[in-house]
Formats: C-alpha cells, sequence, structure tokens
C-alpha cells in the first residue's frame, strides 16, 4: 500500500485552513538517527588506537559520512528572519554535508527524512519530501549533525541571536549556488533543490524558536522576542491606516464599552477589597455579581436617558443568565464577544483549541442573544500570537485588543484576512482610574470629560474607547458622575458618540 502523500498540483492555496506549522524539538542523537549522525562530546566507535596518543579516546571515522569529489570546508554566520516560512528544501544522493553549531547559540535546522528509498512511495513520491516526516530541530550550541544522503533539509536559521556554523560540503553545491542571481529550483549535478509552493496547496512553516530555546536554556542570555510578529500586531498581521474622512466631519468619535463578566468559581477576579483572601471568599464575589444584577441595568437606563449608544462585550457564560440576557437585550446597545468567562483567556492555547473558543463563545452568545457578534475584546488580554488572525477568520470586524493610538487601523494578515482595530484606551477604562488610580467618582468622570476635549481638539480624527466594567461605574455614584459628564460631551463641537460596530461602518464606507 502507497503512502498517501500531497499529489502535485497548482491548486490555489486554501489560505483558511492550510498553514502547517511544524512540531519543533531540540535535536538528538535518538530523534535525528534517520536524519543523519548527531555530533556532540560523545566518541562513537573508540579505538582507533594511535599508539602514543596515550590519554586520547579515538574514535573511527563515520563509516557513512561521504564528500563528493572536492570537500569545502568552511564557517557561517546566520543573523535572525521574521519570516518563519519554509520556501525550500533540497537533498543531495552522492555525499553528505556536515553543520556543527559553534559559538554559544543554537541553531534551527528544518529536516525531513529521506524518501529516496521508500518502498510505500511510487517514483513520483520519492522525488519530494513528505510533510509528514518534517520537522524543526533546535541543534544546541557545540553539537552538529552530519545529515545522511537524501535528508531533506533548508540551510540553519538563527534562533534569535546570530548562530556561527562550521560547515562541510562539496565545491560542486557551493559553486551551484553562487552562480544563481536569485534563489529557484535546482536540478543541477547532486543538487536538487525545490520550492514548496510549487508542489503543495498549504504554507508550511516552523514556530518564533525564541521562545522555545529561552524555555529550554539554550540561549546563554535572555533572547529578544518579538512573538507578536514584526509589527507587534500578531504573527502574520500588518497595520494599514485608514484613509482620512472616515468620520464623517467628526473630530473625535466615543465608543462607551460596557464589560459584562462572570468569573469561575474559587478563581478570584477583580476586588474592591484585595486584602479578603478566605476560601470561600464572599465579598468581592458580591461586588462583582452587584455589577451584573445591578450596575448593568444601572449603565443601561443611563444610556437611554442620554441617547447614547453604546457597545456591550460579554463573557457567553454571562450571556446563560438569564437576568442578565434580558437586561442586554433590553439595552440597544450593539452586543460584542468577551470569550467564555474572565477566568480564562487565550493565552498557552494550540491554534485548534483557541479557533475552537472562538467557535464556543460566538456560537453561546448567537444562541443566548440571538444575534453573532462582530465585535471582539480578549478577556484580560490573554492572547496569543494568533489571535488577531482567528479573530479576522472568525468573522470578528472590530477588534478591540490594542491600546495604542488614538485612531482606528485595519489589521491585515498575510493571508488577506484582516479586522478593523478601535484602540482600546487605557487611560480612560475604569479599572485604571478607580481600581489602580483610586479616583473618586468626581475625579473619574472628569478625566474622561477632559480626554475627549483634548482630542477634539486636535488635527486628525480620533476614536477614544470608554472601557467600563457593570461592577465598578455601574455603582450609583459613579453613574450620576458619568452622566452629567456625558451629557456635556455630547454639546461639544465635534464629539459624537457610537458602538464600535457604527465607527466600522463609517470606516467601510470611506
Amino acid at each position: 500500500v502507497q503512502a498517501k502523500m500531497p499529489e502535485v498540483s497548482p491548486q490555489k492555496r486554501k489560505r483558511e485552513e492550510d498553514i502547517r506549522t511544524l512540531e519543533l524539538v531540540v535535536a538528538t542523537r535518538e530523534n535525528t538517527a534517520r536524519l543523519g549522525y548527531f555530533v556532540d562530546d560523545t566518541v562513537l566507535n573508540p579505538g582507533l588506537g594511535i599508539p602514543f596518543y596515550k590519554t586520547v579516546l579515538e574514535g573511527a571515522n563515520y563509516e557513512h559520512a561521504t564528500w563528493k569529489d572536492q570537500a569545502c570546508v568552511r564557517t557561517s554566520q546566520i543573523h535572525w528572519r521574521d519570516d518563519q516560512t519554509v520556501t525550500w528544501l533540497e537533498r543531495h544522493l552522492e555525499m553528505t554535508q556536515g553543520f556543527i553549531i559553534v559559538g554559544r547559540n543554537p541553531g534551527l535546522f528544518v529536516l525531513g527524512e529521506p524518501t529516496h528509498d521508500r518502498e510505500d512511495l511510487d517514483e513520483k513520491q520519492r522525488k519530494l519530501p513528505d510533510p509528514s516526516w518534517i520537522k524543526a530541530y533546535i541543534i544546541p550550541a557545540g553539537m552538529g549533525l552530519i545529515i545522511k544522503q537524501g535528508t531533506w533539509h533548508d540551510f540553519p536559521v538563527s534562533c534569535g541571536p546570530p548562530v556561527s556554523a562550521f560547515i562541510l560540503n562539496t565545491e560542486e553545491v557551493v559553486a551551484a549556488l553562487a552562480s544563481m542571481p536569485t534563489a529557484a529550483p535546482m536540478d543541477h549535478g547532486d543538487c536538487f533543490k525545490l520550492r514548496m509552493a510549487d508542489h503543495w496547496d498549504f504554507t508550511m512553516k516552523f514556530p518564533d524558536p525564541r521562545p522555545f530555546v529561552q524555555k529550554h536554556g539554550l540561549a546563554p542570555c535572555p533572547v529578544a522576542n518579538s512573538i507578536m510578529g514584526v509589527e507587534g500586531y500578531g504573527a502574520g498581521m500588518k497595520r494599514k491606516e485608514v484613509m482620512a474622512g472616515w468620520a464623517g466631519g467628526a473630530k473625535v468619535f466615543v465608543v462607551p464599552v460596557v464589560n459584562v463578566e462572570v468569573f469561575l468559581p474559587g478563581c478570584g477576579g477583580p476586588g474592591i477589597q484585595p486584602h479578603l483572601q478566605s476560601v470561600p471568599e464572599i465579598a468581592n464575589k458580591s461586588w462583582r455579581d452587584y455589577g451584573n444584577r445591578r450596575g448593568l441595568q444601572r449603565l443601561s437606563q443611563m444610556f437611554k436617558d442620554l441617547g447614547i449608544p453604546a457597545t456591550a462585550v460579554i463573557n457567553s457564560e454571562a450571556a446563560k443568565v438569564d437576568f442578565v440576557a434580558k437586561a442586554l437585550k433590553e439595552s440597544g446597545w450593539e452586543l460584542g464577544a468577551r470569550g467564555i468567562n474572565n477566568s480564562s483567556g487565550a493565552a498557552k492555547m494550540s491554534r485548534e483549541e483557541e479557533q475552537n473558543y472562538f467557535k464556543q463563545c460566538l456560537d453561546d452568545l448567537q444562541a443566548s442573544l440571538g444575534k453573532r457578534p462582530s465585535t471582539w475584546l480578549t478577556p484580560g488580554f490573554s492572547v496569543t500570537e494568533r489571535t488577531p488572525e482567528i479573530a479576522a477568520s472568525a468573522g470578528i470586524e472590530c477588534y478591540l485588543d490594542f491600546a495604542d493610538d488614538d485612531v482606528p487601523y485595519h489589521l491585515v494578515h498575510e493571508d488577506g484576512k484582516q479586522t478593523l482595530c478601535l484602540p482600546y484606551c487605557m487611560e480612560t477604562n475604569d479599572f485604571s482610574l478607580v481600581l489602580t488610580k483610586n479616583h473618586d467618582p468626581r475625579q473619574y468622570a472628569q478625566v474622561i470629560e477632559d480626554h475627549v476635549r483634548q482630542l477634539a481638539k486636535e488635527d486628525r480624527e480620533k476614536v477614544v474607547c470608554l472601557g467600563m466594567h457593570t461592577f465598578v461605574a455601574g455603582t450609583p455614584a459613579r453613574v450620576l458622575a458619568l452622566s452629567e459628564a456625558l451629557g456635556r460631551l455630547k454639546q461639544v463641537p465635534g464629539v459624537r458618540f457610537a458602538t464600535a460596530a457604527e465607527v466600522c461602518g463609517a470606516v467601510t464606507k470611506c
């Protein structure tokens, strides 16, 4: 029975599901045995037997290591690259190659087991690597690998800091590579190199190795780690500015964002008296529960009285509580998503787990509230490097997880998916102002008013989210002070209140 391998096909890439991430492992003698001959401080086949080397343990030659024609012995230093795509793989059937990591920093090698001699493959399949047999191996400093004939490989990759390698191959390979003005497939002598995209309709990537080498103690010092991608907006995400004129004459759009949350029993949460730590702890829990029982309704009535729209971001488990769902349906707010509960976010989830997390949250909110949300705020900013991409794939049109500007901007993934980011301002958030800075209700409301008034004086169209929690902003004294401040802001020229969805719609129309 022949092994199933992807057909050679120029099919259009199915970008939604066909980014395949390689397993990242530390290379050992055992897990590289089918790929090459592992080199470390162990002397293999000792007993070469030079009589006068009394204090030396000599090993015999590597029996199957061979270099075709003239050997080329050189060193190379490889620097960090931001792209983790596996673009090329090559193999050699008439020689082996040696890579020894020298210096203090590890190196990453993408390696696939030989296919040329596999009896379960046909002739066509033997000319290609088997994606299921490819991994990303971290070779620690001071170790190396002599690659067996037929092993699929690419050139070593940096794990953050520059990595130096002592390399053994042949003049034929070096001359062939040096003669090419640009990278291209090769079938020259013993150098067979292919472009992955010419043979598969998926993109193969290896994970960012920097967190891995740091976790396993393979780097001598902390490694600079831009796990959130080159621009800091997530792996594969780039920022794209919104065209001027999107605000339709307004100077600043103000988006009230009401957080409706629940916390798992026994997991704690924000506290008005955090020194209370007994188990069970009932005072702070009751304070949080007050928000959904009374604060939610109070904020809803305040916004109705003021004629101001708002967006709620809701834990899907909160929406399953009858009186919470009733208040939200009667509020007239845009109903957005805030994960499943506020005790757990997406951090440390795998891609599949996070995709299921989004689906469960959105499915449950749709079932509880009658409409599928298109706005998202991650609980506790507990994200992975994939969260913006997965949000866009899940149909999220308005994304609130970043807090780095006063203007909206698009987040565009390398495969074309995109979402609109409305920065979630930390300076106008009730947690920041009340729980961190200890502002009283009047100070809290005044900071919000001053912030918006200043933005309205400045050039360029702005947006500001007012983050509120039902158990903080929804208390009587804060609602009183807040309603007066928001009422005054309604009269400020250029200030317009809106939901996140309305801002998204305005940007889309521009």
